[in-house]
């Protein structure tokens, strides 16, 4: 598929007047006065090769991706977005109160979720048609800043581009949020290069021009990306500078501000009817501590202190918060508290908090795709081998990409050095933001784009320059595009790329559809491909006691993980070695051990679960419902605890709140794995049976 290169010939199907080093490569670096563009016929033909060859690897990849036990019951962050798309598509309620994540990706899984019928697969081949956009409209954003040669290398380049193609597969904001920053780009481009540039503005008619401003559209377009992802508005202020600079007026920034807040207006309302005021969305202050505390590794996105799961980390964020204040608080009040905190940390500790930041500026920059909810790395490889030998990558697309955009904006067109420098600007800023929370692959996903504009560009420039005899112009393209190239290739220190986190990640998926052996299989492999971590080992431990194997094992893969790096304060592998303690038959110690932790921290979930299901163990039935209803009225999308619950009753009775127990776990359906539906419905059958239902 890819064996001629991205820059080749055949890239583009062997069309006559299609091969990107045609005489369109020289103006990618000079001035574009009288050169001859191609007509928009054949402009929008290149577009369609493009879109058809990204989205054709998309299609491939999303088939190969389904023997993926998360296929169809994703986590951590996709499962979220799932439940929440199937509670808007079924009109049921997903959470009270304001909105903790930007709504506009779950609002579109639902619509996809319906048009589909409920398919996973057709959501993702659908996610992948819009993937083959995104490269087609990169394409456009490259044809319209730099030259034909420029835009066709960029398209391709997300193409091929894994970490594209891997995240168009996913349930997750980038596929949303890249194209439509893109089409925000170009727009805001087009407002910025309005004459003089050889590639016609989009036609909108004379009517809609007239009624609506362009800045205005612009917004409105930048306003969508902001809430698909809300640090896309760290850069309206750069943007409002350019409008007054650009036009010498205020009236067009201040359309541009308009329409940026009509798409974010009606969620600001919607949160305020639910009872506080959030802009768009209340994780920002949960999200900036854990980027920002003295635990942080600048990478991992958990909470100090929470246990390692999406809700379980969500309820003890609040619960933490809570004590830490002495009262209940409202959800934009735990995003206070924990913004205050971080901001406590970097004020009382200025050096180090410099030293993090330019520690996770370094992981930006690294040539390695760092993991968020599963190693994309070794998703993407595993599910379609031939994505490994993608010259895509991120290193070589920052290094061509920056100097191609410093190079147009120093040296390209003048009349289109505004929009390359609107472009560069966007890419600082966004890259800023990163830096502010924290680093991972998907959420530097969306500069891939952007680079890849940067990278023809310099491709096109050095190959017109080698075809001229431009030697200079070769060297100054060349030299610091392989400095940067080569920098971002230095492996930061601590950063180990290795199979064990994705192999565990696949042990706990087959863990959670009941298949312990399974799990057992790919979690022993992990383990000896990373002895000393400390993750891979509680995982291992679970599937051991899930499988019914000898818990004395399990408990000592687990202590010696207290004597490992960041072991000895997890406080989850305290709880999960009070557990399996439990699972070892030593009731009594586990129950005492676990009270005491809890007396210290009455308002962990994880310890008031391992208390309550001890209590059950000990012989304290009653006593152990009410504690599991209590923690369910606090954690009230628990599934794990709705089951406990309905196991109990089943034992105990009566039946009928037994069956009223089970029903309750199948209307948490949006949270619950499959193997907990299916053991709801099987135990719905049984109890409804005696009593005549």
């Amino acid at each position: 598929m890819m064996r001629g290169g991205p820059l080749s010939y055949a890239a583009f199907g062997g069309c006559p007047g299609l091969g990107l080093f045609s005489d369109t490569l020289e103006p990618a670096l000079e001035d574009t006065k009288g050169a001859v563009e191609p007509r928009p016929a054949r402009t929008w033909i290149v577009a369609a090769l493009i879109f058809g060859f990204a989205a054709a690897i998309r299609v491939v990849y999303v088939l190969a991706l389904r023997d993926h036990p998360r296929f169809e019951a994703p986590a951590m962050d996709a499962g979220y977005h799932l439940a929440w798309a199937k509670a808007l598509a079924t009109g049921t309620e997903f959470r009270d109160g304001p909105l903790f994540r930007a709504p506009l990706y779950p609002g579109f899984l639902a619509l996809l979720w319906k048009l589909t019928g409920g398919s996973l697969l057709g959501v993702r081949i659908v996610q992948a048609l819009l993937g083959g956009v995104t490269a087609a409209l990169t394409y456009r954003l490259g044809r319209r800043v730099a030259s034909e040669a420029a835009g066709r290398v960029a398209g391709v380049m997300v193409a091929i581009s894994w970490t594209m193609v891997a995240f168009d597969a996913e349930l997750l904001i980038p596929v949303l949020l890249a194209p439509l920053l893109l089409v925000a780009l170009e727009l805001a481009v087009v407002w910025f290069d309005s004459t003089g540039d050889a590639t016609p503005a989009p036609n909108l008619g004379p009517g809609f021009r007239r009624r609506f401003p362009q800045s205005l559209i612009v917004g409105t377009a930048f306003g969508l990306a902001a809430i698909a992802r809300p640090n896309v508005l760290l850069f309206m202020p750069v943007l409002f500078g350019f409008s007054i600079w650009k036009s010498r007026r205020v009236m067009p920034a201040l359309w541009l501000t308009l329409g940026t807040l009509l798409p974010i207006l009606p969620v600001t309302v919607h949160n305020a009817l639910e009872g506080d005021v959030s802009l768009i969305a209340t994780q920002g202050g949960v999200n900036f501590w854990i980027g920002n505390n003295p635990a942080s590794d600048g990478a991992a996105a958990i909470v100090p202190g929470t246990r390692d799961g999406w809700w379980e980390g969500y309820f003890d964020s609040i619960a933490m918060a809570e004590e830490a204040e002495g009262r209940d608080l409202r959800p934009t009040e735990v995003s206070a508290h924990y913004r205050s905190r971080a901001f406590d940390w970097m004020s009382a500790h200025p050096l180090d908090a410099f030293r993090h930041l330019a520690w996770k500026a370094r992981l930006l920059f690294a040539n390695v795709e760092i993991a968020n909810n599963q190693d994309m790395r070794f998703v993407a490889f595993r599910t379609l081998p031939a994505l490994r030998y993608s010259p895509a990558r991120w290193g070589i697309l920052l290094g061509l990409g920056s100097v191609g955009l410093v190079w147009l904006a120093l040296r390209g067109p003048k009349e289109r050095r505004a929009g390359v420098a609107l472009l560069a600007s966007f890419a600082v800023v966004y890259g800023f933001s990163i830096v502010l929370f924290f680093v991972n692959a998907r959420f530097r996903l969306p500069l891939v784009p952007i680079l890849s504009v940067g990278t023809g560009a310099t491709l096109a420039g050095i190959v017109g320059a080698l075809r001229s005899g431009r030697w200079v112009r070769v060297g100054a393209l060349a030299l610091p595009a392989l400095l940067i190239l080569t920098l971002s290739f230095i492996m930061p220190k601590g950063i180990v790329q290795s199979d064990a986190n994705g192999l565990a990640e696949l042990g706990r998926a087959e863990l959670a559809l009941g298949r312990p052996e399974q799990a057992l299989e790919y979690l022993e492999e992990a383990i000896r491909a990373n002895p000393a971590s400390v993750q891979v080992r509680m995982a291992l431990a679970s599937a051991i006691v899930a499988a019914g194997q000898n818990p004395e094992r399990a408990l000592l893969l687990l202590e010696e993980a207290r004597s490992l790096p960041r072991g000895a304060d997890l406080v989850e592998l305290e709880v999960q070695i009070l557990d399996t303690r439990l699972s070892a038959g030593d009731t009594e110690g586990a129950l005492r051990a676990a009270r005491a932790a809890l007396s210290k921290h009455p308002r962990d979930g994880a310890l008031r679960f391992v208390v309550a299901r001890a209590e059950a163990m000990s012989g304290n039935a009653r006593g152990a419902l009410d504690r599991f209803e209590a923690l369910l009225a606090d954690e009230p999308t628990n599934v794990a605890v709705a089951r406990v619950i309905g196991q109990i009753l089943a034992q105990i009775g009566p039946r009928e709140d037994a069956i009223r127990a089970y029903e309750r776990v199948l209307d948490l359906a949006p949270f619950a794995t499959p193997e907990i539906l299916r053991e709801a419905e099987e135990q719905l059958r049984k109890l409804r049976v005696p009593a005549g239902r």
